[in-house]
């Protein structure tokens, strides 16, 4: 395994063979001849209260016309932290889960995309990457 920090506020720990690109505010990673595509971006917020993340993510689903399915529980185990998740089918087949974590101070907005199957394993590398973020600012 091998630290990632998409950003200065937050690490994620991805396997070594992983692909990773990152422009603007998205950093997305992968692995050569999978489906599977983990992104994530965030949100430093210096004063002022955070927006919920289950309004965000509510947001997120009105923007975005489909059949939603709200996780009650996340793959998302990260102490002290709001979470909201969900999952949309497009078009293509493609399974798309949103996650929202919130901090006071920080939102982390990730998606998993790919086959159905490898994003319900819970223990797919991406889940496992998300359930072990950890905070560099406080």
């Amino acid at each position: 395994m091998r630290s990632f920090r998409p950003s200065p506020s937050f690490e994620v720990m991805l396997p070594e063979n992983i692909v990773h690109q990152a422009d603007e505010r998205v950093s997305s990673f992968w692995m050569e001849g999978q489906a599977l595509l983990f992104q994530l971006s965030s949100y430093l917020k210096r004063d002022g209260n955070p927006m919920p993340a289950q309004q965000r993510l509510q947001e997120r689903i009105d923007r975005t016309p489909g059949k939603w399915r709200k996780w009650e529980t996340g793959p998302i185990a990260v102490s002290e932290a709001q979470q909201a998740v969900a999952e949309l089918v497009d078009e293509n087949g493609v399974l798309w889960l949103h996650a929202y974590v919130v901090w006071p101070h920080l939102t982390i907005y990730a998606t998993i995309s790919g086959p159905e199957d490898q994003i319900r394993d819970p223990d797919n590398w991406a889940i496992t990457a998300m359930k072990g973020m950890k905070l560099n600012v406080q």
